[in-house]
């Protein structure tokens, strides 16, 4: 079985939560309205009516957000025990140093784009496939900014680097990449 991670897990339970509840209020919506002519309804009390479904369906969306944007990957720091690889994306080619890590501690990917012989920095997109050519995670990185990317490997093995963003004539022979040992 795949392990799923806990961020996962909370997004789930949330987006869960979040369809009963809007359920419930569509439900609620249309038992509030069921047996009701066009010509006995108040128009002063229908308009009453929609706008505190409005705030309601509002503060429930508000709350989603808080219950979960903190578990949102991008940005995330790799703590205390994190390994710092970085990764250079120059025209056609790859920088990774260190070209090893070790298993079960958060990698922390340092990805920057730089010019390079007078050729001015591009997007690149970085993937990191395991030993069998999986995907395993990828990241846009931008010029004249550093993207970081957390992830922690649990198998050894050489690990590939490629672009998966368009770059130019050679984009194809962008590949690199590193060790991933036990400890």
């Amino acid at each position: 079985m795949v392990p799923v991670s806990d961020t996962a897990i909370v997004i789930t339970v949330a987006y869960a939560i979040a369809v009963l509840i809007g359920s419930v209020i569509s439900f609620a919506v249309y038992a509030s309205t069921r047996g009701r002519s066009d010509d006995a309804t108040d128009s002063a009390d229908h308009a009453r009516r929609e706008t505190a479904w409005l705030v309601v369906v509002v503060l429930a969306l508000f709350a989603l957000l808080l219950a979960t944007i903190f578990y949102v990957p991008y940005g995330e720091s790799g703590g205390s025990n994190k390994q710092i690889v970085r990764v250079i994306g120059v025209q056609y080619a790859w920088a990774v140093e260190p070209a090893d890590v070790v298993i079960d501690r958060p990698v922390e990917f340092w990805l920057e784009s730089r010019e390079t012989n007078g050729q001015p920095a591009v997007n690149h997109g970085v993937g990191i496939y395991d030993p069998d050519g999986t995907l395993l995670t990828q990241a846009q990185v931008i010029p004249e900014r550093v993207q970081k990317l957390v992830f922690t490997f649990t198998k050894p093995g050489t690990y590939r680097i490629l672009c998966l963003e368009y770059c130019g004539a050679k984009h194809h022979e962008m590949v690199s990449a590193f060790e991933v040992r036990e400890r």
